[in-house]
């Protein structure tokens, strides 16, 4: 990874304003990293970021939405303005775990909601750092899941 005086290694968490997210970024930014956090609402993201800040931690908040493209392309492009390259990206953001549901009787609008966070977002995000990622010296991309990915725990 990028990390001399000058260039800190930087990462960027995703739904990153509570939850293992928020730890994520308290332990990255343990290390020295400089870490984005990643909040769809930038009021929160703000909030979770005072008490890292104020332990004297490099957390920058910034509002992040996986399921808006806009939103993705918006915060690579102040990722390459103001660091030129991303060592670590953590997909953490994740919503509705709708383990309730049967695919007969589905409501596909809460399946696509949870696919565009969940499956795309994800998707979403290697897509547009993976260009900065391949700038460090050793870029790490890393998925985080719960039981609710897990197909051993679905139901017929």
């Amino acid at each position: 990874m990028t990390q001399d005086k000058k260039n800190r290694a930087i990462a960027i968490v995703t739904g990153a304003n509570r939850g293992i997210g928020l730890e994520v970024v308290r332990q990255l930014a343990h290390r020295g990293m400089s870490v984005i956090l990643g909040s769809r609402d930038l009021e929160k993201g703000k909030a979770a970021a005072v008490a890292l800040t104020n332990e004297s931690l490099t957390v920058i908040p910034r509002q992040l939405d996986v399921s808006e493209p806009e939103s993705i392309a918006r915060l690579a492009t102040q990722v390459e303005a103001e660091f030129g390259y991303l060592d670590i990206l953590v997909n953490n953001a994740g919503i509705l775990y709708d383990t309730w549901q049967q695919a007969n009787t589905a409501d596909l609008d809460t399946v696509r909601q949870a696919l565009e966070t969940n499956t795309f977002g994800p998707w979403r995000m290697c897509q547009a750092f993976i260009p900065l990622i391949r700038r460090s010296q050793g870029g790490r991309i890393v998925n985080v899941s719960s039981e609710g990915g897990s197909l051993a725990s679905m139901s017929g």
